[in-house]
């Protein structure tokens, strides 16, 4: 009788033990499960607040290692600034002024000159993570930068946005109009198309990248299709045909850097997302190069056949108004974005914006472009654009000069000035002057804004300065 109470006694041990660890186990299986979860809530939660703070909000602070990119993605958007209108209006100037081989070689030179141009401007920007008009406040001063470079470029750039959106909602109206029999008001165009453009430059470079490197390619084929089928139509008679020159062939040279003068002074608020100036140099060269020789190669060819130089309108010409708008939509978009970008940077300095509101400052940037636009204001300042060029040159003299030169190109030596950098303000207006009376080409305002930049700097160095010279 006790053996059995025993063994009992020990059943029922054995059991509340089993029983014990059991629960323990459970216990410690549901906390791990909790853990787990929450684990696995506070890793979303990081990555969502990853992916927030990869929202491109800064403007003028200075871009960090892990938001830098590959030279590809930065290539595709150089080329998509080189791709619009007014490119392929150079070839018609150049095809008009000289035979078709001179065009060519002139045409390429000068976008040679540019590639050089903004390699050198680009560098600085890839240095220092900081857009233009930053990189300016070295050679102008804060007050200088923010007072003269960053208004002068953001009229340039909302001028500039206005232009190419009117030229884009018309041709869209127009065709439109052929294909369907539907007439879209023009401002309704405009509008429209104005803020779809603007809304890519307001989520930044990221969207910029994603934008390039699917419109790009599009563009690419629907740009030899037109060409092939301006051949067939045409023929080939118009490029037999004898041109009398009356531009030089240095003119031409200059006036296809002319075209994209800004860009070149304005190449640090893209390449300041660089990892290196290796890649500045990839980035710049593979993408401004090939598309502005391609695009000037094509606006020669085609007002030579068919005397038309926009390939949109050659598509629609031959009955393809589908093409022809598609064309004139994505080569204005992959431009007009950049300006509105840019525009955005300028006017963040120069109002003294808090450094998150970029892209406040954007939409403030292409919405004034649009009704610039849509009051047909734009069509009055061309002329006034065409003049800011020798304006906007002498800027890229001083900023080279005192980076390269004064400061050794070392990212050490770039000190911004407080208050007006005077020797970098006469030195802007001396190259100004002297570009337009005298010279009256746009890029020699830069060779003669850094010459003067650097003899004054001899004679009025800026305390900044003190120590660069012995290192």
């Amino acid at each position: 009788m006790c053996m059995c109470i025993k063994n009992i006694c020990r059943f029922f041990l054995r059991a509340q033990s089993q029983m014990n660890e059991n629960m323990i186990t459970y216990r410690k299986t549901k906390k791990g499960i909790r853990q787990k979860r929450a684990m696995e809530k506070e890793k979303i939660t990081k990555d969502k607040l990853t992916k927030e703070n990869k929202k491109e909000t800064t403007a003028l602070q200075a871009i960090s290692a892990d938001e830098r990119k590959d030279w590809i993605s930065l290539a595709f958007v150089q080329a998509g600034i080189c791709v619009c209108v007014p490119a392929f209006l150079l070839g018609a100037m150049l095809a008009e002024a000289m035979p078709i081989w001179p065009a060519i070689i002139s045409g390429s030179l000068g976008y040679l000159v540019v590639v050089i141009g903004m390699v050198i401007t680009g560098m600085m920007g890839c240095d220092l993570g900081v857009p233009s008009c930053t990189a300016c406040e070295a050679g102008f001063g804060k007050k200088g930068a923010r007072f003269i470079v960053s208004i002068i470029f953001a009229v340039n750039l909302i001028g500039w946005f206005g232009i190419q959106n009117g030229v884009c909602g018309e041709a869209f109206t127009n065709g439109l109009q052929a294909m369907t029999g539907i007439h879209v008001p023009v401002v309704v165009s405009n509008t429209v198309w104005g803020l779809i453009m603007l809304l890519t430059a307001v989520f930044g470079m990221t969207a910029l990248e994603k934008l390039d490197k699917i419109s790009i390619p599009l563009l690419m084929i629907i740009m030899l299709f037109g060409l092939y089928l301006a051949f067939k139509i045409y023929g080939r008679q118009g490029l037999e045909t004898e041109t009398v020159q009356t531009m030089s062939f240095m003119g031409g040279v200059a006036l296809s850097f002319n075209f994209t003068a800004v860009g070149t002074i304005n190449a640090a608020d893209y390449t300041r997302f660089q990892k290196s100036r290796k890649d500045t140099v990839k980035s710049v060269f593979y993408g401004v190069f090939p598309m502005g020789v391609i695009t000037l190669i094509m606006g020669i060819l085609l007002t030579k056949i068919s005397g038309e130089y926009d390939i949109s309108m050659v598509l629609i010409d031959v009955g393809l108004p589908l093409f022809g708008i598609a064309a004139m939509i994505i080569s204005t978009w992959t431009t007009n974005s950049t300006n509105a970008y840019s525009g955005g940077l300028n006017i963040v300095m120069a109002f003294n914006l808090k450094d998150n509101k970029r892209r406040e400052a954007t939409l403030i940037a292409g919405i004034l472009g649009i009704v610039l636009c849509n009051i047909g204001v734009v069509s009055h300042i061309e002329g006034l654009l065409s003049l800011l060029s020798y304006v906007v040159c002498p800027i890229g003299g001083v900023i080279i000069a005192d980076y390269w030169i004064v400061g050794k190109g070392k990212k050490q030596n770039f000190r911004p000035v407080d208050g007006v950098n005077w020797c970098g303000v006469i030195s802007w207006f001396i190259g100004a002057l002297c570009a337009y009376f005298l010279v009256k080409v746009e890029f020699s305002g830069i060779i003669i804004g850094g010459i003067v930049y650097l003899i004054l700097e001899k004679f009025m160095p800026s305390t900044s300065r003190d120590g660069i010279c012995e290192q």
